[in-house]
């Protein structure tokens, strides 16, 4: 019995040891390999649904009206553009004008300034003083026209005429000057200066400033009446202002 159950042990070891090393056939039989997972065929792709189609168009129809309103904007921005540049130039313009009005205005305002105060004319807006020199009054029962000179215009509606005489050792007795201008027609209006010559040993003096009208012929009238005087003296007649 001894020997027999060596010999089962003998026996039995080498094929447990056998059976049970990895990748024995009988083994892999017998605990059962598992297989490989089954190869799936591929699903074929399926077809768009209409929500996702409807949601594509919409989505177009958006980026649509995005560009449309870009490009709007970018035209209205040009127009804009062009309305500035021309408002700037129609303010160029109307500065240009108002620089032309400002130089009319002054050229008319110096013109006015003129007229109403002429050169050698000094004065206010009632009075303008001027020095025109006229000569000596005629002597005995002569008449004599005197030109007004320029320093007085046209626009004047008044002449201040000073006249003064002055008598030494003279014969001739009372002599009376007239001055005088053409108003209308054959009228005058006029002023006389009074003076008396007769032997003396001193000077007499007479003299007097009269506004006159100014006259449209520019004329002033000067007229002796008496005898002519003979002796020393002397006299001048001038316009000194104008209104």
């Amino acid at each position: 019995m001894k020997l027999i159950g060596r010999q089962l042990r003998t026996w039995i070891a080498p094929a447990l040891i056998l059976a049970l090393t990895p990748g024995c056939a009988w083994w892999q039989a017998l605990i059962g390999k598992p297989a490989p997972p089954a190869t799936r065929p591929a699903a074929a792709p399926s077809a768009p649904s209409p929500a996702l189609g409807a949601k594509l168009d919409a989505m177009s129809g958006q980026l649509a009206r995005i560009e449309q309103t870009l490009v709007t904007v970018q035209e209205q921005g040009r127009q804009r553009q062009k309305q500035d540049q021309q408002a700037r130039q129609a303010l160029g313009g109307l500065r240009q004008e108002m620089r032309g009005a400002r130089i009319a205005v002054s050229e008319v305002q110096r013109t006015m300034k003129q007229n109403a105060a002429p050169p050698g004319g000094t004065g206010t807006a009632d009075f303008w003083a001027v020095d025109a020199p006229l000569g000596e009054l005629p002597n005995g029962g002569k008449r004599e026209t005197r030109r007004i000179p320029a320093l007085v215009p046209d626009q004047a509606r008044e002449i201040l005429v000073y006249a003064q005489v002055a008598t030494g050792y003279v014969k001739g007795g009372p002599h009376r000057f007239r001055l005088a201008v053409q108003t209308q027609g054959d009228r005058e209006a006029a002023f006389f200066l009074y003076a008396v010559g007769q032997p003396q040993a001193g000077w007499a003096y007479n003299s007097d400033n009269v506004w006159l009208p100014m006259p449209k012929n520019r004329e002033l009238i000067l007229q002796a009446e008496g005898e002519p005087f003979f002796g020393d003296w002397n006299s001048e007649v001038r316009i000194v202002g104008y209104r």
